[in-house]
C-alpha cells in the first residue's frame, strides 16, 4: 500500500494527469477530473454537425413561432378547411376545422421539446442523486436503490405512465412527472456502477489521503469521472420523453387538447386517415421521428467520444 507521501508526490495518476504535490489537507488533486475531458464529441463527423443543426433549427423554429406564422394555432377558419400543402397562405395546408398546420406544428414543437428537456433534466438529476447516494452511502441504501430500480424496471413502463396520467389528470406537469418517475432507473444504475468502478482508482485514493471528505471526493472527482456515460443517457432521455409525451397524448392522457403538441396533432389526425388528408398525420409524425433520430445520433456520438477519450 503506497504511503501518503508517495501519493501526493507522484507525478502522474492512473489517468495520466499530474497530481498535486503540496500535501496540504483539503487540497484537490490537480487534473483529477477526467470526466470533463472525456466528454468529447466526434466533431469531425459531418453527421454529428448535421443532426446538431437539425435540433438547433427545430428549437429556433419553436422559439420564433410567432415570427414564422401569423396564425393562432387554436384559431379555426371555416373558409379554409381541408386545404392541401402548398395552398396560398397555408404552406402545409389546413385540417378539416381550418387549423393552419404550420402554426400547430411550430407551437406544438414548443410543448413537445419543452417536455423532453424538462423531463430529461429531472430524470438525470434524480438518477445521479440516487446513484451517487447508493455508491457513496451505506450498503443498505445501495441495496434499497438497486432493488427499487429493479422492481420499477420490471414493470411495463406504458402501464405505469398511463396509470399516473389517469390518476393525476392531463397537464404538462403530469407528463413530466410520469416520464421522470419511470425513467430515472437507468441513469441511477449507470451512475452507481461508474462511481463504484472509480472508487479504487489512484486519483481517488490520493484525494482521500489528502484529507478530502467522502462528499468532497464524490462531487469533485467521482461525479465528473462518471459524466460521459451519464451525458449519453441524458441525450437518450430527451428523445424518450418526447416519444412518451406523444404516446400519452395519442391515447388522450397527455397534454390537454387546448394546448398543441405533436402528440395531440396525431390524435386529431386519426379522424382524417380515411379522408385523404395524409399530411395531417405525416407532418407531426415526421417531426417526432426526425427529432428522436437526431437526439439518438447525438447520444451515440457522446458515447463513442467517451470510449475514445478514455
Amino acid at each position: 500500500m503506497p504511503s501518503t507521501d508517495r501519493l501526493t508526490t507522484s507525478p502522474t495518476t492512473d489517468t495520466g494527469a499530474p497530481a498535486s504535490g503540496d500535501g496540504a489537507p483539503g487540497k484537490t488533486v490537480a487534473g483529477a477530473r477526467p470526466g470533463f475531458y472525456a466528454l468529447r464529441l466526434p466533431v469531425r463527423r459531418p453527421g454529428v454537425w448535421a443532426v446538431a443543426a437539425v435540433l438547433a433549427l427545430l428549437a429556433l423554429a419553436a422559439l420564433c413561432a410567432p415570427l414564422l406564422t401569423p396564425y393562432d394555432p387554436l384559431a379555426t377558419n371555416t373558409d379554409a378547411t381541408g386545404l392541401p400543402p402548398g395552398s396560398p397562405g397555408h404552406p402545409l395546408g389546413t385540417d378539416l376545422l381550418g387549423h393552419d398546420l404550420l402554426a400547430r406544428l411550430l407551437y406544438g414543437a414548443r410543448t413537445s421539446l419543452l417536455v423532453g428537456l424538462i423531463a430529461a433534466v429531472i430524470t438525470v438529476l434524480a438518477g445521479v442523486l440516487l446513484g451517487g447516494l447508493a455508491a457513496a452511502g451505506p450498503r443498505w441504501l445501495d441495496g434499497l436503490v438497486a432493488r427499487v430500480a429493479d422492481v420499477l424496471l420490471s414493470l411495463p413502463m406504458l402501464i405505469v405512465v398511463t396509470a399516473l396520467a389517469a390518476l393525476l389528470g392531463r397537464s404538462l406537469g403530469t407528463v413530466v412527472l410520469a416520464v421522470a418517475v419511470t425513467s430515472w432507473m437507468p441513469v441511477a444504475l449507470v451512475a452507481r456502477a461508474e462511481l463504484i468502478s472509480q472508487r479504487e482508482r489512484l486519483y481517488v485514493r490520493a484525494a482521500h489521503a489528502l484529507g478530502l471528505s467522502r462528499g468532497q471526493v464524490l462531487v469533485r472527482h467521482l461525479l465528473p469521472g462518471a459524466l460521459p456515460p451519464i451525458a449519453s443517457i441524458a441525450a437518450f432521455e430527451v428523445g424518450h420523453a418526447i416519444l412518451t409525451e406523444s404516446t400519452l397524448s395519442f391515447f388522450g392522457l397527455g397534454i390537454p387538447p387546448n394546448r398543441p403538441s405533436w402528440g395531440n396533432l396525431l390524435t386529431e389526425a386519426q379522424a382524417h386517415l380515411l379522408t385523404g388528408e395524409w399530411y395531417t398525420v405525416a407532418f407531426p409524425a415526421a417531426c417526432i421521428v426526425v427529432t428522436i433520430l437526431a437526439v439518438n445520433v447525438l447520444a451515440s456520438a457522446v458515447a463513442s467520444g467517451e470510449g475514445r477519450a478514455w
